[in-house]
């Protein structure tokens, strides 16, 4: 059902390390998914938890790593919002089937991992559409000819990209004529101003941008 990293001696004891890391190649579902597909990530998580012979006792921290394509999580909304797909993991590892008695302490820690360039004031992104339903934040507060400048540059790039996507390459090579910086999918970014590149450019000649 999956890959799964968990020893033998693992599925006897824990680890002396105090971790345990395994992969299972499903699917995360949201928590407002129906029943049987909701199973699905159950069954895939018990698979693996069932054999165990122990039951974590107390305090656990528990990471869950998505991997998913870049372009399917930011650039579309078909995948599941991270909050949702958390529930019916948990409730999985959990109980006489899983890993762990329960997932009801209430207890949090919450580490955030980031590159340290790559960051906005909350009082001048705003979001640009560039292309179909895809943002890109800048910074408002640029002075105009710097925001032209980047503007332009972003226009020249996400054409490039779609000429390689309209010549066949796949995303990853087409994304490499893009900058660092990810697009967003609009229905992803619905809390924050998002104006088109043409009404940008209007505000920017009357010098009215926020």
């Amino acid at each position: 059902m999956g890959d799964v990293e968990v020893t033998t001696n693992e599925l006897n004891r824990p680890s002396e390390f105090g971790s345990m890391t395994f992969s299972i190649k499903v699917k995360p579902v949201s928590s407002q998914a129906g029943r049987a597909k909701k199973d699905m990530v159950t069954d895939a998580i018990r698979a693996v938890t069932k054999p165990v012979k122990y039951l974590l006792s107390s305090d656990v921290s528990v990471e869950i790593v998505w991997f998913i394509n870049e372009d399917e999580r930011y650039e579309s909304d078909a995948s599941a919002d991270v909050d949702n797909i958390i529930k019916p993991i948990l409730d999985a590892l959990s109980g006489p089937d899983g890993i762990i008695i329960n997932d009801e302490e209430e207890y949090i820690e919450i580490t955030i991992k980031y590159e340290p360039d790559a960051w906005y004031q909350k009082d001048s992104i705003i979001f640009v559409q560039l292309h179909k339903a895809l943002c890109m934040p800048v910074c408002s507060k640029l002075p105009p000819v710097q925001l032209k400048i980047l503007l332009d540059t972003f226009e020249t790039q996400i054409n490039a990209r779609e000429r390689f996507l309209v010549m066949g390459e796949n995303y990853y090579i087409a994304r490499t004529v893009m900058s660092i910086q990810r697009l967003y999918h609009k229905t992803r970014i619905t809390d924050f101003k998002i104006v088109t590149l043409e009404d940008l450019r209007v505000k920017m000649e009357t010098g009215v941008i926020n």
